[in-house]
């Protein structure tokens, strides 16, 4: 079955892996300043929480509230530390390295004006560079969540019965994902990834 531009799915794919493979041997695109002041704003702000909690955190930590800000869960310190060191290591800073798929598998990721950016190698090349400032961002968020919760825990554990005021955690979850949402909308309604064929390295 044809394709709009006369070209099988099949044709397609094997010029989509062509680009790819073409794209994979270019130099990347360093990341814009901004991105990078952001993710390294919430990395030492990560850091600064850790050693905070390190020095700080009793034996026995409030690591779980009920809704009214009441613990019902708690660990000893190592737990509380691991945890708050393994979220943004294990789950969030890894997420950058996804903008590595466009290399490897164009039609895996998914973004306004995929068509255009899949069909040249020096696009691909942007393509990806793009895609990897905007995780930088989001990942940034995410460790700032991280450390929200981080600074809620030890503090929690220097109150008495470890209650904190339960609208903390209203107000750290809604801002998350206010700044998360904006992120996503930002990416898609922006120009940011509108083709530019006045650009003679991407025409």
């Amino acid at each position: 079955m044809a394709v709009g531009s006369g070209e099988s799915w099949q044709q397609r794919e094997e010029r989509r892996r062509q680009v790819a493979r073409e794209a994979r041997l270019m130099a990347r695109e360093p990341a814009g300043w901004l991105p990078r002041l952001v993710l390294l704003v919430a990395t030492v702000a990560w850091l600064a929480m850790l050693a905070w909690l390190v020095q700080t955190l009793p034996e026995r930590v409030p690591t779980h509230w009920s809704g009214g800000g009441t613990p019902d869960g708690w660990s000893s310190r190592p737990v509380a530390v691991a945890v708050v060191v393994l979220l943004p290591l294990v789950l969030f800073f890894p997420m950058i390295w996804i903008s590595r798929l466009v290399m490897v598998w164009p039609d895996g990721v998914n973004a306004p004006h995929k068509e255009w950016w899949l069909d040249r190698p020096r696009r691909l090349v942007r393509f990806e560079r793009l895609l990897r400032e905007d995780l930088m961002l989001i990942v940034a968020v995410s460790v700032l969540l991280v450390v929200g919760i981080g600074l809620i825990m030890g503090y929690a554990a220097h109150q008495p019965g470890g209650a904190v005021p339960a609208w903390w955690f209203a107000v750290l979850i809604v801002g998350y994902l206010v700044l998360l949402t904006l992120l996503v909308v930002w990416m898609y309604v922006s120009a940011r990834y509108r083709p530019d064929d006045d650009d003679p390295e991407l025409a």
